[in-house]
């Protein structure tokens, strides 16, 4: 165990946000780019997905020993042998074991995430939130994923919600851009619409406001 670690302090992981993210972006560039094609890329996004879901949100305990000072990155490199050799592929085995090394355990969901999104851009697929007033038919959700593939020029990856205050209609956001094709944002714009023209014309024909 190392000094500092044996101190209790905190090894590593304690970094600025914004050096956080371009330290995480490193990692997934380079374990994605050790994946080989586009297809191996996917398959290593996926199982950073399992680990993400099935590992470290449902069992807190090794996130905890990730982010750990108390325990030595020998000996985090042994525990990631034991639970994940046989269970997933050598490359996310070397990518566990290199960050070990370093003592950046602690920022592997940001890695994680990193991961996903350059791999979205890779394979020119974006990641896009659909929500509608209701389930919607199959057939109608083609037609709209169409739609959207012919607007963006790009695969999207759909993520679906379904929000009874829409009214009807739908909501698509992509990335910062929200497209509001949904009864409340109709309703909406018709109430603003009725305002502004009640108070151009109180200022034009305040005389027809005037009761007699």
């Amino acid at each position: 165990m190392t000094k500092a670690a044996s101190q209790g302090e905190p090894h590593h992981d304690t970094v600025f946000d914004v050096d956080l993210e371009r330290l995480a972006g490193v990692y997934a560039h380079a374990a994605l780019d050790a994946a080989g094609d586009l297809a191996g890329q996917g398959a290593l996004v996926e199982e950073l997905q399992s680990l993400l879901v099935d590992v470290l949100d449902r069992q807190p305990q090794f996130e905890e020993l990730f982010r750990s000072g108390l325990v030595s990155e020998d000996e985090k490199t042994a525990m990631i042998d034991r639970v994940f050799r046989g269970r997933g592929s050598q490359t996310l085995l070397s990518m566990l074991k290199v960050m070990a090394a370093h003592g950046r355990l602690g920022i592997l969901r940001n890695v994680i995430k990193a991961a996903r999104d350059l791999w979205h851009v890779r394979s020119g697929r974006l990641r896009v939130e659909l929500t509608t007033a209701s389930p919607v038919e199959s057939s109608l959700e083609s037609e709209l994923l169409g739609s959207l593939r012919a607007l963006l020029g790009a695969e999207p990856e759909v993520t679906r919600r379904v929000n009874p205050d829409l009214l009807a209609g739908f909501v698509v956001r992509v990335g910062d851009r929200v497209y509001d094709a949904s009864a409340r944002n109709r309703l909406e714009l018709a109430r603003q619409d009725m305002i502004d023209r009640a108070v151009e014309a109180i200022h034009t024909r305040p005389q027809t406001f005037v009761s007699p």
